[in-house]
This record gives C-alpha cells, sequence and structure tokens, in this order.
C-alpha cells in the first residue's frame, strides 16, 4: 500500500439553532448599496458660479489681459496752516490745489465758509482767494477740510481752466489649472454600485476642479514665472481689494456695527446705494452667518438666485441698500474668519479663448494599459473698481 496520508479536512463552521443572516457567509449576502454616489459638496463655488451666470464671461486672446478704469474728480482739500478769518492765501497739502482753479467755490466743512478761488492756483496754495462769500468768514486751523463744490463764472467770461482726470489701466493674468486622473484597463471594465469608475470619478473631479478655480479666484495673487514657457498666476479678489478692509478681531459684533460697515461699503459701486436702493453679495463662511443670523434673524428672507441650480440667498434689507448672504463652503475650511462683500456688477469670469474649462480624454502614453482624462482651465478674474467690495476678517 503506498506511503500516503492526506491532511485532514477544514471541519466545516456550524450553526446552531435557527440560521440567521449573520451565520451567512458574507461572499453570499447581498449589499444593499445605493446605486448611486452621493458627492461632499456638489456645489461649493458660489464665486464661480455668480461671476459666470449675472456676467457676461470675457474672453480673453492674451494670457495677459487688462481693462481702463476711470474715478471720480477728487474734490476734497486739506489744509496745512492757518489762517484769520481775513487772510486771503489758504495752504494746502502739495499737489491738491491742481483740484481747483479761478472761479471755483470751495467751502470749509467744518465752519460752512464758502471762499472763491480767484487766481490761479500755486504749489501748495489756493492763490488769492475771496473769504466769506454770502458772510461767515471764519478763522481756519490746520487740518480744516475744503470741499470744492461748485464754480462761479462772470457774466461774459471766457471758459476758464480745463480739468479731467487722467484713466488708469489694470490688468491680470489667466492661469492655468489642471485635473488629471486615470484608471487601469481593468477598472474601466469593472462593475462597481454607482455606475462604472470613470462616470463618477468624472463627476467628482469636475467638483476638484472648479474648488481649484474657486481658490485662485478668491486667494490667487498675480505673478508670472519664466522657464521654457512663461507661467503666470491669477490675482484674486482678496488681494484686489485694498481700500475696504475691516478687521473685527476685538470689536465688539452688534448689528450697529454691521450698518455701521456697511454705510462705507455699499456706498460705491452699480450695486450701491448712490444709484439707490443697492445690492451686494456677502459671500462668508458658517461663522459669519452665525453671527449675522443672531443679529437679524427675523428679518432675513430666504431669496432663490438660480432655481435651476438650486442656488438661493438669505437677504437682509439694510439703511443702506439689500445683502444677500451666501455661504461660501470653501472658507470654512481654511478662513472660517473672513467674509466678501462684492459688488456682482464689478467681477467678471475671464477665460482663455478655447480655454475655458474643457474634458480632455485619452491623454495617457501609447503604451498604457489604462485611460487618463483632465480637466483643463486656462482662467481668471477681473475685479473692476476695488473700492466698490469689501473684505472683512479677524472674527473669533
Amino acid at each position: 500500500m503506498a506511503d500516503f496520508n492526506p491532511n485532514a479536512r477544514i471541519a466545516p463552521t456550524m450553526v446552531s439553532g435557527t440560521r440567521g443572516p449573520e451565520n451567512q457567509n458574507t461572499a453570499r449576502v447581498v449589499v444593499d448599496m445605493q446605486d448611486d454616489i452621493l458627492l461632499y459638496q456638489p456645489e461649493a463655488t458660489p464665486l464661480l458660479t455668480l461671476t459666470g451666470r449675472m456676467r457676461n464671461k470675457r474672453e480673453a486672446v492674451n494670457a495677459r489681459y487688462e481693462w481702463l478704469e476711470k474715478d471720480e474728480f477728487p474734490r476734497s482739500l486739506d489744509v496745512t496752516a492757518a489762517a484769520d478769518s481775513d487772510d486771503t492765501a489758504i495752504s494746502v497739502v502739495a499737489g491738491q490745489e491742481a483740484r481747483v482753479f479761478t472761479g471755483a467755490v470751495v467751502i470749509n466743512l467744518r465752519t460752512g465758509e464758502n471762499i472763491l478761488v480767484n487766481a490761479t492756483p500755486t504749489s501748495g496754495s489756493l492763490g488769492t482767494v475771496v473769504r466769506g462769500i454770502g458772510g461767515g468768514a471764519a478763522d481756519i486751523v490746520v487740518g480744516d477740510k475744503l470741499l470744492y463744490a461748485f464754480n462761479a463764472y462772470e457774466d461774459g467770461a471766457g471758459l476758464g481752466a480745463l480739468k479731467s482726470v487722467q484713466e488708469f489701466n489694470e490688468y491680470n493674468y489667466t492661469q492655468i489649472i489642471r485635473t488629471p486622473f486615470g484608471f487601469t484597463g481593468r477598472d474601466l471594465q469593472t462593475e462597481l454600485y454607482g455606475g462604472r469608475d470613470e462616470m463618477t470619478e468624472t463627476k467628482w473631479q469636475a467638483i476638484e476642479h472648479k474648488k481649484s478655480i474657486e481658490y485662485a479666484m478668491g486667494f490667487g495673487k498675480r505673478d508670472s514665472i519664466t522657464g521654457t514657457h512663461v507661467k503666470t498666476f491669477t490675482r484674486g479678489v482678496d488681494s484686489f481689494i485694498v481700500t475696504n478692509r475691516w478687521n473685527v478681531e476685538g470689536v465688539a459684533l452688534t448689528e450697529r456695527a454691521f450698518v455701521d460697515f456697511l454705510e462705507v461699503a455699499m456706498k460705491w459701486g452699480k450695486g450701491g446705494n448712490q444709484n439707490g436702493s443697492g445690492t451686494k453679495y456677502l459671500l462668508c463662511s458658517s461663522r459669519w452667518l452665525t453671527e449675522i443670523n443672531s443679529w437679524v434673524n427675523d428679518r432675513l428672507r430666504y431669496k432663490p438666485i438660480d432655481e435651476s441650480i438650486g442656488f438661493s440667498a438669505m437677504e437682509y434689507a439694510s439703511p443702506h441698500g439689500n445683502i444677500e448672504l451666501l455661504r461660501w463652503p470653501l472658507l470654512d475650511y481654511f478662513h472660517p474668519d473672513r467674509a466678501f462683500l462684492l459688488d456682482m456688477n464689478h467681477i467678471r469670469y475671464v477665460y482663455m479663448r478655447g480655454r475655458d474649462t474643457k474634458l480632455y480624454v485619452d491623454r495617457q502614453a501609447n503604451d498604457i494599459d489604462g485611460k487618463t482624462n483632465e480637466y483643463l482651465t486656462d482662467c481668471g478674474v477681473q475685479v473692476n473698481f476695488e473700492h466698490a467690495h469689501a473684505a472683512l476678517f479677524g472674527l473669533a
């Protein structure tokens, strides 16, 4: 007889008593899996969405795109030397005298005195003036502010001095943002809950690509680096806003403090209150929404902005115009203390011609057993009249 000793068979798993689902081999149990994949924050990019839907996109034909702006006529002058009520020479900050001319009438904002500029101004001086037009001549002190309010011409006089403000140009760059992703040959053919991996992953990667664009539009810094070819960086909204920046660290926030801020921040731009009852958009973190809600909860009104994408805001009617409150999910990650009051009339999405967001497929090398796709966008943001916008930060 052959010398053969078989190995002992593995004993089967025993089930005692009534069989329940937990007694089954796990490979036999049908998984109760919802047949789609829930995507975290499918709409996390309100800035990108608003700029694309509320204004026409700008098509750029150069990576550097420019625009012209023109400020209003500067009418204020700062006094640098005291003057008695009968002095006919008034000193102002050098260069400001160019704002007035013979025939201009300035008002001392402290005393209300009307003063006629009666000769050609010289550097740092209004030249010869006539004091107390209509009465009320008063001493002038250092720091008084004068307002060029209007002018008065003699009957039959010529045109006099011509004054205007020079335009200035601003610029930004488009930035190439790419989001590549790929699959092996087997992965492309594997059946999965929620659909094939390429389909679900492409949808998820689109959201992440949009978030990258959103961060660049919000917090990018303008720059260019020269290598084999130039690499450009777009300037974001936060970098553009220079004038209206409110640091609330250590500030006792109340509705009154917020309204005081809006008195200044709602002043300029097409969405400001200079054109009547304006509307601006406060893109803010959840922390800011909680803070504001604690002051004005009973006066917030739900307002759908774009029902086709489920985009909505809470509207706050302030004494200085309407504020549309929108949560900006990206701020919740790393900037919970931040909020931006934006006039969407002066913000525009810009893309390089033929290079707006597009899905490119089959980017893999010829010898790869698989597939590589990518989203590519060459874009930037145009922010006009930076004083029409405001940045808030420092919220505890």
